[in-house]
């Protein structure tokens, strides 16, 4: 690794290993941070980091399995050579194509004091490559090894998601290069590599956002909680909740993701019977009321719209529509149901762009 990259050496999930994550912000939890990530809310990590939740450390048989997998990807990973199964042929040879290692601990860079990296393996530089450039490596770079059931493949069908792209891409940032890969085991028997190169642009927008989130909520806000308990051991209660309010100002707002739901039940705790709503609030729920008509309306259209493509595949007896080069509509069995699901992957889908006009021509008004 480059001069001045730091290796925290330290037993993985020891309890060491979680308490050490207060300090920065992980790779893994950088999605979150930038609301790309619907499994994770941003407020669970805000309360982790400040120290007014306690840290996750329980291991689990997925966590385990998970890591057991990573093993194995891991080794098949250094037979790979680029072809679909080339790797098959070159272990029944033993002809390793490339090696990796462990690191063993948290990657840290100075010069980004507020981000850590969990890395599963480095690839080493000595027979290392970039298999986008097809030139040697001149430096360890970041190797992820996943695991996916037949149904969370499905989300890596169009591409690797946004919020797994970002941790990746926020390795790069901490090891200082450009290139890092994903080795993947779908579905038990379906292997395949990665390849990813860094997106200045995208660097750019974690480091600024991150470090705002570290800097501006999470720094005062473990200051205040610092001082929010020294009040509360001296008994100075109107001072404890001061900086009560101090912590609570800082959180952030509110997101759209279940995750964010689960976690804020769990943190409530019941202390009145009611309290007095105000006209903002009021309107929110109203604003809440149209949008369920809203959703609901388009639930309909949408049903519609598929069962048009059903009827038309019942009445020609088929399965499948095929639009040639613009992709097709199948018509497929649910794994271990009864009830069939229709798919429709088209080559163009619409841009981000198309879809906020479309939206923008709906009437949100109550």
């Amino acid at each position: 690794m480059k001069k001045g990259i730091k290796i925290i050496r330290m037993a993985m999930h020891s309890p060491g290993w979680y308490a050490y994550r207060a300090n920065g912000i992980g790779g893994s939890e950088v999605g979150t941070v930038l609301g790309i990530n619907k499994y994770d809310t941003w407020m669970r990590i805000y309360h982790e980091k400040v120290g007014t939740a306690d840290l996750w450390m329980e291991d689990n048989t997925k966590m385990f399995w998970g890591r057991e997998h990573e093993n194995k990807i891991a080794e098949i990973w250094q037979y790979w050579d680029d072809t679909p199964d080339g790797y098959v042929k070159n272990r029944a040879n033993n002809r390793v194509i490339r090696r990796c290692k462990n690191v063993n601990g948290y990657v840290v860079n100075p010069k980004y004091p507020w981000l850590f990296a969990s890395v599963d393996r480095v690839i080493n530089i000595e027979g290392g490559a970039n298999f986008i450039t097809s030139e040697p490596l001149t430096d360890e770079v970041p190797l992820e090894c996943k695991t996916l059931s037949y149904w969370a493949s499905q989300v890596w069908e169009s591409g690797i998601p946004q919020y797994f792209l970002v941790q990746l891409q926020t390795y790069m940032i901490i090891l200082e290069v450009d290139y890092a890969e994903i080795a993947i085991l779908k579905d038990g028997n379906d292997f395949r590599v990665e390849y990813i190169q860094q997106d200045r642009a995208m660097a750019e927008k974690i480091l600024e956002v991150t470090k705002s989130f570290w800097y501006d909520r999470i720094v005062p806000a473990k200051e205040a909680f610092l001082k929010r308990n020294e009040a509360d051991i001296a008994g100075e209660i109107a001072i404890a909740e001061k900086y009560d309010a101090i912590i609570q100002r800082l959180e952030p707002p509110p997101d759209d993701t279940e995750a964010y739901k689960e976690y804020m039940s769990l943190k409530f705790l019941k202390e009145r019977d009611r309290i007095q709503g105000s006209f903002a609030l009021f309107a929110v729920c109203r604003e809440d009321e149209m949008l369920k008509k809203i959703i609901q309306r388009l639930g309909f259209k949408r049903d519609y719209t598929k069962n048009q493509l059903i009827e038309y595949m019942v009445n020609n007896r088929s399965d499948f529509i095929d639009f040639g080069n613009d992709g097709g509509v199948r018509w497929v069995d649910k794994r271990n149901l009864t009830t069939k699901s229709l798919v429709i992957n088209l080559k163009e889908k619409p841009s981000e762009d198309i879809v906020d006009r479309e939206i923008g021509k709906l009437d949100l008004t109550y």
